[in-house]
């Protein structure tokens, strides 16, 4: 009885980790829900197969049968780009090793961030990190040029065409400006936040990115990570917040 259940054990442990690294993988995806709903069958085809329940062994083995192909085959697609962006990503992480200009680039920023808050210029300015924005930046005006503090606030000056959308960055370059971003559905009820505000919550959402968004009422800074907010922050927390959560993967 005892190998037995050591070998259920075994077999649950092994299953439990390689699900979740997977996912880990797909979270910030499309994919995320359709692969968190196949780890619930996985326990109940578990449940049964350990207590022996040979009707519903076969029900639930069947269950899984349906739901991995019905998803491989509507997913295909998705897979097939996660997959691309994750290896993308890699190649440029590996060229982008030069601390030194990471640090002046976060320096940079941050003092951006600071000068507009001053001025109370309103900005939404997003990094992206693992997950490719590339839908994101498809929907605003290609920049394709190194970071520097005056290219930003010349970007959102309240004349500006661009200064209403979001600015991505990327490998510290500002890739494209006046990019259209989701929605937060959900924010905090107490709280009474702009478009900006959700847009930055919104984007944090579905992917891994950073948003930083400057109040164009107040000018406070604020920093959106996975679908929560750091509000009202100093610029020299910024700093030190982005020295941490740039680039960590």
């Amino acid at each position: 009885m005892l190998p037995g259940f050591l070998k259920y054990v075994v077999e649950i442990g092994v299953l439990y980790y390689f699900s979740y690294q997977f996912l880990r993988w797909v979270k910030g995806t499309p994919l995320f829900l359709p692969v968190r709903s196949l780890m619930v069958l996985f326990i109940a085809a578990g449940v049964s197969n350990l207590l022996t329940l040979g009707e519903l062994r076969l029900f639930w083995r069947l269950c899984l049968f349906v739901y991995v192909g019905t998803m491989l085959l509507i997913l295909q697609p998705e897979l097939r780009r996660n997959y691309m962006n994750r290896l993308y990503h890699h190649v440029l992480l590996e060229r982008n090793t030069n601390e030194e200009g990471r640090a002046k680039f976060i320096e940079d920023l941050a003092l951006a961030c600071q000068t507009l808050s001053r001025k109370k210029i309103g900005a939404l300015v997003v990094l992206e990190r693992t997950n490719s924005l590339r839908d994101f930046i498809q929907t605003g005006v290609l920049v394709d040029a190194f970071f520097s503090p005056e290219l930003l606030f010349s970007i959102f000056l309240p004349d500006s065409p661009l200064h209403d959308g979001a600015v991505v960055v990327r490998e510290n370059k500002i890739v494209a400006a006046g990019c259209i971003l989701p929605l937060a559905e959900q924010v905090e009820a107490r709280r009474k936040i702009g478009t900006r505000h959700r847009a930055g919550l919104g984007v944090t959402e579905q992917t891994d990115a950073l948003a930083i968004v400057i109040s164009e009422e107040t000018g406070k800074i604020s920093l959106a990570v996975h679908g929560r907010m750091a509000w009202d922050i100093e610029a020299g927390t910024l700093k030190r917040m982005l020295k941490i959560l740039y680039r960590r993967l």
